[in-house]
């Protein structure tokens, strides 16, 4: 939960959180620096009823809002914390937050690279070192031996010798389709016919008519 102080004077404000059956309280009490704060739900819960007269006054607010679900779409999510908010909002409350802790838990928490970009400024402004980046462990990690990565290259080069050699075997396929295309006779002049047919050694001194020039050569096409 995102929550806003705003005295009129400036200080730490202590909050005791007040146990209740269900809740996770890690800590006794909240700090809250003016600007914007973040407490966990829970934490919420356990100090609401200790702070009526701030919420009241307005010295101290929620920040939860109802966030659109998208153009189009109905509905939508009640955003409470730093990651659940739109962009823009995220950048200005990052922008007004003055605590340390707070500020360090949205860095290792937020990946908007905005977002992030913001809270780093806000460390630099505030005069303080950035928390290290945790490393995040590699269960699956599991490097090749040497003797691996050799086998495995000569696989691929053996895989690639397969795939040149059915890639000739496919063009010799292509042009035997080519060779075996039919040719319409039917459309062409006598004199393209008797050209025709003295490419294939057709002998066509005793045709009288274009149908017996077709006929031979198709006759010969099939052989």
């Amino acid at each position: 939960m995102l929550l806003k102080f705003a005295p009129k004077i400036e200080h730490l404000k202590c909050v005791i959180l007040t146990p209740k059956e269900g809740l996770v309280l890690p800590r006794k009490m909240v700090k809250l620096l003016p600007g914007t704060n973040e407490v966990t739900n829970d934490e919420w819960k356990a100090m609401r009823g200790n702070i009526v007269n701030e919420l009241e006054s307005g010295e101290i607010s929620i920040l939860a809002q109802k966030v659109s679900a998208g153009r189009g779409k109905t509905g939508g999510i009640k955003a409470k914390d730093l990651k659940e908010m739109p962009v823009n909002l995220a950048v200005k409350y990052v922008s007004e937050c003055n605590n340390p802790d707070t500020l360090t838990k949205w860095y290792k928490e937020v990946i908007n690279e905005e977002v992030r970009l913001a809270i780093t400024k806000k460390f630099k402004k505030l005069g303080l070192e950035l928390p290290e980046d945790e490393i995040p462990e590699t269960p699956n990690g599991s490097p090749m031996t040497l003797n691996e990565f050799d086998e495995d290259e000569k696989k691929d080069e053996l895989d690639d010798f397969d795939d040149d050699l059915t890639g000739d075997d496919e063009d010799d396929d292509s042009d035997s389709d080519d060779e075996k295309e039919v040719i319409d006779f039917s459309s062409m002049t006598v004199n393209q016919l008797k050209t025709e047919c003295d490419e294939r050694g057709i002998d066509y001194k005793k045709f009288s008519k274009k149908a017996d020039y077709i006929e031979a050569l198709e006759n010969y096409s099939e052989e």
